[in-house]
């Protein structure tokens, strides 16, 4: 079983919400500080304002839009951004003024100016309470809350919040334990939704099995076994959703964390994977019952299949500590299926508590970007963002072991990702039912592109 070179990833943590202009024609348009502008077919104008600014109120001149904040920068400029192709920039005060200033530094007039006031929220206060909501976060104990946080970012005037269970007891213990502010919304399923969906156990030789049929209603996770004896290799994932069967003879999707980092696993004919399902107990509640598990793979043919597998949850505790295995055929097809291997059995891609690189997710980025050393010229310049993608084990000692790249730029830019990943010092390792455990983890590498010159 091998991790195949394709990844998707959903960053946890910041969100960007554009509104555009309705009327994109050349004319002119009359802004809410009464002074009129030109729409722009791109935002080329608005990308050379930012930059002159960058290089007036900066700190740093070769990141482009890193000026807000600054002891540098003015005391009235509070943020920037593009509404459609025009350049929006966020002033507190006098916009007569503002507006002056930032044409003369500028040497242009292609802005919109937007005026704050106590009840809206500036690039600049988003970012002071997203830094402190970052710290309350890491100092809050394991629990609840934590677990029911699927992530936070900023949008253009407020900070959005998404939980697995958005419900009014959530918020309010968000309110209490993290921070109370009117800048914050909230997101996410307040109740499950209806989902009759089916699937298939067994399909072409495929066979899904849940390595027991009964589990407590207790129960943190599940954990199912995926056996190929379809004579070709097929490909799986790690999303995967779960429905139950309601009082009223319905099926409803559980809740679930559905962010994640996605990797794509080759099982090889006669081979097997096992995966570990999560129910959020303590957030759902959930009840006995009847319960499904789906989870899709792909042949060679990228024919999509969808798996089903079946199991129960029981609040007979005895029961469901003599509950045996269920057995698994040691033969599909014609095909022998192997146990997993020690090693894969044993590693981890979600646990209770994540691993987690000493002073959290700002000093992991700081270390990587204090520790990279490569010629910008090799960085491309026909891709979005320029990144190494770079997966790896950490140990139940904080180790990072097999480091590989996932998704790559070029062979030079590659071996450097590799080559800071093995720096880095020992973590503190992922822990499932408070025990440490192997967790399978990726971190994106990002490269600068070296500076246009005029």
């Amino acid at each position: 079983m091998k991790a195949v070179r394709f990844y998707c990833i959903w960053i946890i943590g910041m969100l960007l919400a554009v509104s555009c202009i309705g009327n994109a024609e050349q004319k002119k348009v009359e802004t809410s500080e009464g002074v009129p502008y030109v729409p722009f077919s791109n935002q080329s104008e608005g990308l050379k304002i930012i930059e002159a600014l960058n290089k007036a109120y900066g700190d740093n001149p070769n990141v482009t839009g890193d000026f807000i904040g600054s002891i540098r920068c003015p005391y009235f400029l509070e943020g920037h951004y593009f509404d459609g192709n025009t350049l929006v920039l966020q002033v507190r005060g006098d916009t007569l003024r503002a507006r002056k200033i930032l044409e003369d530094v500028s040497g242009s007039k292609a802005f919109r100016i937007e005026m704050m006031s106590d009840s809206t929220f500036s690039k600049k206060q988003l970012k002071d309470l997203l830094d402190e909501l970052n710290r309350r976060y890491k100092a809050l104990p394991r629990g609840r809350l934590k677990t029911n946080m699927v992530g936070w970012g900023s949008t253009l005037h407020f900070i959005e919040v998404t939980f697995i269970r958005n419900t009014p007891e959530a918020r309010a213990e968000f309110c209490r334990l993290l921070m109370d502010s009117p800048a914050i919304r909230f997101s996410g399923l307040e109740e499950p939704v209806r989902n009759n969906a089916t699937g298939v156990s067994k399909a072409h030789g495929i066979s899904l099995y849940p390595e027991y049929t009964v589990y407590a209603d207790t129960a943190s996770t599940v954990s199912f076994i995926l056996l190929n004896g379809s004579g070709q290799h097929i490909i799986c994932g790690e999303h995967y959703f779960i429905t139950y069967e309601g009082k009223d003879g319905q099926w409803y999707e559980l809740p679930i964390n559905t962010v994640a980092v996605d990797i794509a696993y080759s099982v090889a004919p006669g081979s097997s994977r096992q995966f570990v399902a999560r129910l959020y107990p303590k957030i759902n509640g959930n009840a006995s019952g009847h319960y499904r598990f789906f989870y899709d793979v792909f042949g060679e043919s990228r024919e999509n299949i969808r798996m089903m597998a079946e199991f129960r949850l029981t609040d007979n505790y005895e029961k469901a500590k003599r509950a045996e295995k269920t057995p698994i055929p040691k033969m599909i097809d014609g095909n022998y299926v192997e146990a997993p291997k020690e090693d894969e059995q044993t590693v981890y891609q979600v646990v209770e508590e994540m691993p987690e690189f000493p002073g959290g997710m700002s000093a992991l980025m700081d270390f990587i970007r204090k520790n990279l050393h490569y010629d910008k010229t090799l960085v491309p310049e026909t891709i979005g963002i320029p990144r190494v993608i770079v997966q790896f084990v950490i140990d139940e000692e904080g180790n990072i072991i097999h480091p590989v790249v996932v998704r790559g730029l070029n062979p030079a830019l590659d071996e450097e990702a590799l080559r800071v990943v093995k720096l880095m010092p020992k973590w503190k390792p992922g822990r499932q039912s408070g025990k440490p455990e192997k967790v399978r983890y990726a971190i994106p590498v990002t490269f600068e592109r070296a500076a246009k010159v005029p």
